[in-house]
């Protein structure tokens, strides 16, 4: 029978993820409560912890997944298994990670969606990946718009007597709030729009323009934009804000950042891509479609999502 209170910390295995749901400062809090924390060798290697780290910390490395997860109770990962990973999960055990949209996993895992976990009315979880990925979008977009990459050959700020990329973000929530803002710290033209009035007045800052999120509105926006970044979510998915047809609006090298591809996808031409290969060319348009982007900065990133995240499994093993 499993240990109630066993946690496990597997090494991540999507493509490009480099993160680590755990520090080992994080591992330590657990310790101290009595817990029994399992770290799967080299899991925090990319993320600037070594196997040493974790033993000072109190935790026990573990060689194999297969022994990891044979031995958990709760497992605490940053993304959804996917792969020979779900083969491993056994009935009655809890996962914790960020689940968002993706293969269904076996019958009797409970499962606890970090990215829908809020506190004081907050998704810390999310907020702090978000934070991250908008960020990320554009300096990935940055790169998209030079020419020997498909796009437009811009530089996003422009220089003195050149006019500077026009960035339209759609949805002004963390992810997007956090890409606006960097575009127009680069001296980019930035335009936001959401549904939301209080969203859009919380952007009320110099070098950014807002516009209510209508059809119209919009089809205009993509019709003059150089980048479109989209980060928009309504209950677990994301709603499609452009169709194929939208892109006959856009120029040619125009670049999309779908941040919501983790949801579904905001455009319906985003393809899923990687790290290693972020951008691909479809109908003369740019795509982004990473969904992991703060896996590219894991020794900023895990530090963040284990900070974040702690405080639900403390909140847990309280209970149990």
């Amino acid at each position: 029978m499993l240990e109630l209170t066993t946690l496990a910390i597997p090494r991540e295995t999507a493509a490009g993820e480099a993160r680590v749901a755990a520090t080992p400062s994080a591992v330590r809090s657990l310790v101290q409560r009595q817990v029994p924390v399992l770290v799967e060798q080299d899991a925090g290697l990319w993320s600037g912890f070594s196997d040493e780290d974790y033993l000072r910390a109190g935790a026990e490395i573990v060689p194999t997944p297969e022994e990891l997860y044979a031995r958990a109770a709760w497992i605490w990962k940053v993304l959804r298994p996917e792969g020979y990973e779900r083969r491993l999960l056994r009935p009655g055990q809890r996962l914790y990670c960020l689940m968002h949209v993706g293969e269904s996993l076996p019958e009797g895992i409970e499962t606890v969606a970090l990215e829908c976990w809020e506190q004081d009315g907050d998704a810390p979880v999310r907020a702090a990946m978000a934070e991250l990925a908008g960020r990320l979008a554009v300096q990935a977009a940055s790169v998209a718009l030079q020419k020997q990459e498909g796009g437009r050959g811009l530089f996003v700020g422009g220089v003195p007597g050149v006019e500077p990329a026009a960035v339209v973000v759609i949805g002004a929530g963390t992810g997007g709030r956090n890409a606006a803002m960097l575009a127009a710290a680069m001296g980019a033209a930035v335009t936001v729009l959401d549904t939301r009035v209080h969203a859009l007045r919380a952007l009320n800052i110099p070098g950014i323009k807002t516009l209510p999120a209508t059809p119209h509105t919009v089809e205009r926006a993509l019709a003059g934009a150089d980048v479109v970044i989209a980060a928009v979510r309504e209950g677990d998915r994301a709603p499609q804000v452009a169709g194929r047809g939208h892109l006959g609006l856009m120029r040619p090298g125009a670049v999309v950042v779908d941040l919501s591809i983790t949801d579904g996808g905001a455009f319906a031409t985003t393809p899923r891509t990687q790290l290693g290969e972020p951008a691909q060319v479809i109908d003369g348009i740019v795509h982004i479609g990473v969904p992991n982007f703060a896996g590219a900065v894991p020794r900023t990133a895990s530090p963040a999502f284990s900070f974040a995240s702690l405080p639900r499994l403390l909140q847990d093993l309280a209970k149990s």
